[in-house]
C-alpha cells in the first residue's frame, strides 16, 4: 500500500513537472516573438468592428422612406469600401488601398449631409442621380456645426479636425495626385515606398469614420441600443490607438 501512494505521488509529479514545462515553453515563445506592431493592431481591431458593424446592420429591413434607403445605402457602400482596403493591404496593393480612404470619407459626409441638411426633394433626387452633391468641403462646412452641436463629445471634434488636416493628402491619394505618383518610387526604381504611417493612417481613419457614420445611422433610426454599443466602440478605438499614432506622426 506504501508503494502504490508513494507511486501515485511519483506519477502527479512527473504529470506537473510535464504542465510546468509545457506552460514554460509557451512563456519562451511569446517572450521571443515579436509584439504585434503598430499597423497589425490597427488592422486586426479593425477587422472586429467592422464584422461587429455588419451584424448590427444586418438586424434589421430597411424599406422605409427614400431618406431611409439612402443612408442605409452609404452605410452598406462604406463598409464594403471599408473591407476592400483590407483585401488590397494584404496583397500588397497599397495604392489601391490608400485611394478607398476617402471615399469611406465620402459616405461619411455625404449621409451626414443627407440626413441634416437635404430637403426630401434633393434626398429624392440624389438616389437616381439627378441631383449635384455640393462640393465635398461645402457640404462638409455645413454639416460640421450641426453635429458639433448636436454631439459635443471631444472625439467628434477631434475627427473634423483631423479630415480637415487630411483632405488634401487623401484626394491626392484618391485622384492620382502627386503624393500617390511620389510613393510609386524607391530612389530611382519603380518601387513602393510607402511609411508605416501612412499604412497605419490608410487602416485607421476609414474604422474612425465608420464607427462614427454607423453611429449617426443608427441614431437616425430611433436605435439607441446600436447606437450607444458603437459609441462605446468609437470610444474604446480612439482611446486604444490614438495616442499610438501621435507618437507616430
Amino acid at each position: 500500500m506504501c508503494w502504490l501512494k508513494c507511486s501515485m505521488t511519483s506519477s502527479e509529479s512527473y504529470i506537473f513537472l510535464a504542465v510546468f514545462a509545457v506552460l514554460g515553453l509557451v512563456a519562451l515563445i511569446y517572450l521571443l516573438s515579436p509584439p504585434m506592431s503598430l499597423l497589425e493592431d490597427i488592422a486586426a481591431r479593425g477587422a472586429e468592428i467592422r464584422m461587429r458593424m455588419r451584424e448590427l446592420l444586418s438586424q434589421r429591413a430597411y424599406s422605409g422612406t427614400i431618406k431611409t434607403r439612402v443612408l442605409a445605402g452609404y452605410v452598406d457602400i462604406a463598409l464594403e469600401h471599408h473591407e476592400a482596403i483590407w483585401v488590397l493591404m494584404e496583397r500588397k496593393l497599397t495604392g489601391s488601398a490608400l485611394a478607398l480612404a476617402r471615399p469611406v470619407l465620402d459616405c461619411w459626409i455625404r449621409a451626414l449631409w443627407i440626413n441634416a441638411i437635404a430637403t426630401e426633394q434633393e434626398i429624392e433626387l440624389a438616389s437616381r442621380d439627378k441631383f449635384t452633391f455640393p462640393p465635398m468641403r461645402e457640404m462638409y462646412d455645413k454639416i460640421k456645426p450641426v453635429y458639433s452641436q448636436a454631439d459635443t463629445r471631444e472625439d467628434i471634434d477631434q475627427l473634423f479636425q483631423y479630415v480637415e488636416r487630411l483632405w488634401k493628402i487623401l484626394s491626392s491619394y484618391t485622384h492620382s495626385g502627386g503624393r500617390q505618383l511620389a510613393r510609386r518610387f524607391t530612389r530611382d526604381q519603380v518601387k513602393p515606398s510607402y511609411t508605416d504611417i501612412e499604412l497605419a493612417q490608410a487602416f485607421n481613419l476609414p474604422t474612425m469614420v465608420m464607427l462614427l457614420l454607423m453611429r449617426a445611422f443608427f441614431m437616425s433610426m430611433g436605435d439607441q441600443r446600436d447606437g450607444d454599443e458603437t459609441q462605446t466602440l468609437a470610444t474604446q478605438y480612439f482611446a486604444e490607438f490614438n495616442e499610438r499614432l501621435n507618437e507616430r506622426r
